[in-house]
């Protein structure tokens, strides 16, 4: 009589099987994952100051740092505690690279955005630094180099940390920029400045820096700016982001050099942050500039009382314009600095809400 058959043993049953995952485990990075991707899908920057689309466009390298780690996490429970620390490594490098494109290649079928080729670079330059770093601070995943290992993941650890140094840095731009602006008060504007230029936007013009023209003294020697209005509807250029609180002062002050023969108009309009899309909703201010120097003032109050149905807030300056209506053919002006008067002395009304 043949002995009984020893019951057959189930794959996971044998001695060198992965347990399986524990489902539980796998949430908690699923959904971190899940939610950084619905985060770049649908969040915008709060306002389009400087700051913020700088902010946004940089974000992308935490963010997808951020993914790798969760998705390292993610392989590791897949995987279990025994596979091999370095293939983790690789495989949520290679996952959360391919997240990452595919992320870019969904925004073109959502309105106003875009593929973007430099997000991507961002992209794989967060993975790969945060996934560096976590490979450096591991010892046993260089304890084949031997002695050199150590080495080795001092060198890694800091050439991912200077990549990180080095991708962040124009935030520290940003800081800058945003300094000198606060420092440069009572000037709110002087497109002579490396400062100034990512405050500024032309529109159908075109600007340099040059030495102020003979003649005008108070600027003798020194660099202006000289604005070119175009043969185009409505020429000019913005200054996006002045310092946004003129409630202390009196008067916005600039001076105009003109070396034409003739009279033209200029044409300056200030906004606030509250401003709708009308033209009432504004200060509009026209001024003749007549050949060689024009010294012009315009008291805040005026600037104050521009819209039809509102004050301007002085407290909350969000740009101003200085442009040509419709010029018959190109000319050209020399722009001194901008600059606020009568620091210390409010306006009517401007200190009422304190």
């Amino acid at each position: 009589m043949a002995g009984r058959m020893p019951p057959m043993e189930r794959p996971d049953d044998s001695p060198g099987a992965a347990a399986p995952p524990d489902w539980r485990r796998l949430a908690p990075p699923a959904l971190g994952i899940l939610a950084l991707v619905l985060f770049l899908a649908l969040a915008r920057p709060p306002g389009d100051a400087y700051g913020w689309r700088t902010l946004f466009e940089l974000g992308h390298i935490p963010l997808f740092g951020c993914a790798a780690l969760l998705m390292l996490r993610l392989v590791q429970v897949l995987r279990g505690s025994t596979a091999p620390a370095a293939v983790d490594l690789l495989i949520a490098l290679l996952a959360t690279t391919v997240l990452s494109l595919a992320t870019e290649a969904l925004q073109v079928f959502q309105p106003g955005r875009d593929a973007n080729v430099t997000d991507a670079a961002k992209n794989l330059v967060g993975v790969v630094s945060f996934l560096a770093i976590v490979a450096a601070l591991r010892p046993a995943l260089w304890q084949g180099l031997g002695k050199d290992g150590l080495v080795a993941a001092r060198l890694v650890l800091a050439g991912a940390v200077l990549t990180l140094s080095l991708a962040l840095a124009p935030l520290a731009g940003v800081a800058w920029h945003y300094a000198q602006r606060a420092a440069a008060l009572p000037v709110v504007a002087d497109f002579t400045q490396s400062w100034q230029q990512p405050f500024l936007s032309l529109g159908r013009s075109e600007l340099e820096r040059t030495l102020a023209p003979d003649g005008w003294r108070e600027m003798e020697g020194r660099q202006v700016s000289r604005l070119t209005f175009l043969d185009a509807p409505w020429p000019g250029v913005t200054v996006r982001e002045p310092y946004p609180d003129w409630s202390g002062y009196r008067a916005l002050q600039f001076q105009v050099w003109s070396a034409l023969e003739q009279p033209v108009e200029l044409v300056l309009r200030v906004d606030d942050t509250h401003r709708r899309r009308a033209h009432a909703d504004r200060f509009n201010g026209s001024f003749i500039v007549l050949p060689g120097l024009n010294d012009f003032s315009v008291p805040l109050d005026t600037i104050a009382s521009g819209p039809r149905e509102r004050e301007l807030d002085l407290q909350n300056i969000s740009q101003f314009i200085i442009f040509s209506r419709r010029p018959g053919e190109p000319f050209s002006l020399y722009l001194g600095p901008f600059r606020l008067t009568g620091e210390g002395e409010r306006i009517a009304g401007a200190g009422a809400a304190d």
